[in-house]
């Protein structure tokens, strides 16, 4: 970044502002002469970094209005089965995976329980952090019973979506989901990681996948609350 043109460092600097909520959606972001003298760049180069925002759907220029922030958090839709990944890049964002490590631990009784098998069985654990176009997003852990996934450790950094890797390597369907969302503020570690700030939101899902009635997974996620949100349909009352 240090050597990149002018208007990438404009764009840069207006993208970490809009995602930490400084220019919220639905807001407008300031005018070209206040952006001019804010990073003390020509219009032209203004003009390229807010056409950068463009292409990636982060703001639309309105005529006469002004450059307005849109909506660009990655919206989990709880009525589908679908996954924090798989939501990200139907937002057109870019996912890889940063860092991964899989080990093979023993089952407490707290994880034999949610995936109703002995205690001291044999897990796999996936853990690793996901970017979303090169910003660290979210954290992952995954447990999966070691005899569903055997061999699971050699795909290490080889894969992005796991229920996908999972359907296509080892033939484990998911078809059900039942999540525990929370919040909770970031630690000083979790912060370090994920490159944010102590004490900023963090979305927490804790998630056991079915197939067939039977669980597949436990998944734990904690995720940057300002680049997400779940949606969720009811119908009827419940009385």
């Amino acid at each position: 970044m240090k050597n990149a043109p002018a208007y990438v460092k404009v764009y840069s600097r207006l993208k970490n502002e809009i995602n930490k909520g400084t220019y919220p959606v639905g807001g407008f972001l300031p005018k070209e002469c206040e952006l001019e003298k804010i990073y003390q760049v020509s219009r032209t180069t203004v003009r390229n970094a807010v056409k950068m925002l463009v292409q990636e759907g982060l703001v639309e220029v309105r005529q006469g209005s002004g450059t307005r922030v849109l909506n660009h958090k990655a919206i989990q839709n709880y009525n589908k089965v679908t996954s924090v990944t798989e939501s990200l890049m139907k937002k057109g964002y870019r996912v890889t995976t940063s860092d991964m490590m899989i080990d093979i631990i023993s089952a407490d009784k707290q994880l034999a329980d949610e995936l109703e098998i002995p205690e001291g069985t044999s897990v796999a654990r996936i853990q690793r952090l996901q970017l979303a176009d090169e910003e660290p997003v979210t954290l992952m852990e995954n447990y999966i019973e070691y005899a569903k996934v055997p061999g699971i450790e050699a795909y290490e950094n080889q894969f992005v979506a796991l229920y996908q890797f999972l359907e296509e390597k080892f033939g484990l369907q998911i078809d059900e989901t039942r999540d525990r969302i929370s919040a909770k503020s970031a630690t000083f570690m979790e912060a370090q990681v994920l490159k944010t700030e102590p004490k900023d939101a963090l979305l927490v899902v804790h998630r056991v996948t079915y197939w067939q009635n039977r669980p597949v997974s436990i998944d734990h996620v904690r995720i940057i609350g300002s680049k997400y949100e779940v949606e969720i349909s009811g119908k009827g009352r419940s009385k």
